[in-house]
């Protein structure tokens, strides 16, 4: 059921980004297209010049909406689809809660990692009149080259630990949402009002703990033995790690909340 759920939110969703993701790429190629264009005479750049605006307010409009977009319907597919008026036929399935937060979440990490892919793809395509890709490349390549170099073996674990970190933070980003609209949810009144504000209080609150964590732990300057910027290899796994488990934590907690507020305390009035 679990698939079925998450094949129904890609196609409720994707009917959304897809379009958007093409258009913002196209509008991409055609900025990247105009830039060259100016050298005919007065007249033909004051055309140009027009036309290059015009294109480049619509591709950062574009790439702004694609932001914004992808938080709107974050929200909008968790609020309404689970505690709005499809509350009522969405809980009357043979699912448990935890099923219908687990694909919510799993679709909106999805789009938000593939919006910033695409986000990023487009600037790539655009900068590449001034910058060519084989720079970029390069200067990638050099920087990854110089990581294993002062990492050694580690840098591969550190990569992935990265990327766990990146991807745990991200889940955790979005349960916050979720936990805060359930929270808020409690209410009989003004729900959204105290959703925001539930968001800013479980925010703040988790602020204050990294705060207290890091004075903790990290007090002291973390250098490595030989006096050197770089914290030593296992130093930065070690803080990598424990941030990992931090995050998850979180990420868990939050998950925990919310799915016992939906399995318990749902309000749907």
């Amino acid at each position: 059921m679990l698939g079925k759920l998450l094949k129904y939110e890609l196609k409720a969703t994707g009917r959304l980004f897809i379009p958007l993701y093409l258009t913002t790429l196209i509008f991409a190629v055609i900025n990247r297209f105009l830039f060259p264009l100016n050298n005919f005479g007065e007249k033909s750049s004051a055309i140009y010049g027009i036309a290059m605006t015009i294109s480049m307010f619509i591709y950062v409009t574009l790439i702004v909406g694609l932001m914004v977009m992808t938080l709107i319907v974050m929200i909008q597919r968790f609020y309404k689809n689970l505690l709005g008026d499809e509350g009522y036929l969405m809980f009357t399935l043979p699912v448990q809660s935890h099923k219908h937060i687990f694909s919510k979440l799993t679709v909106s990490m999805l789009w938000t990692i593939v919006s910033g892919v695409v986000a990023f793809f487009s600037i790539l395509i655009i900068s590449t009149k001034a910058v060519s890709m084989t720079e970029v490349f390069s200067t990638i390549s050099t920087a990854l080259i110089q990581f294993q170099q002062d990492f050694g073996i580690s840098a591969y674990l550190a990569g992935f630990e990265v990327i766990v970190l990146g991807i745990l933070s991200l889940a955790s980003t979005i349960l916050t949402i979720y936990a805060a609209i359930a929270l808020g949810h409690l209410f009989n009144k003004h729900k959204l009002l105290i959703s925001f504000g539930m968001y800013i209080l479980l925010s703040t609150v988790s602020q204050i703990i990294t705060s207290i964590i890091g004075i903790i732990f990290f007090s002291q300057p973390l250098f490595s033995p030989g006096g050197s910027l770089i914290p030593a290899a296992s130093l930065a796994n070690g803080i990598l790690l424990g941030s990992i488990i931090y995050t998850a934590a979180f990420a868990v907690g939050y998950f925990i909340l919310t799915n016992y507020i939906l399995k318990r305390k749902l309000n749907l009035e």
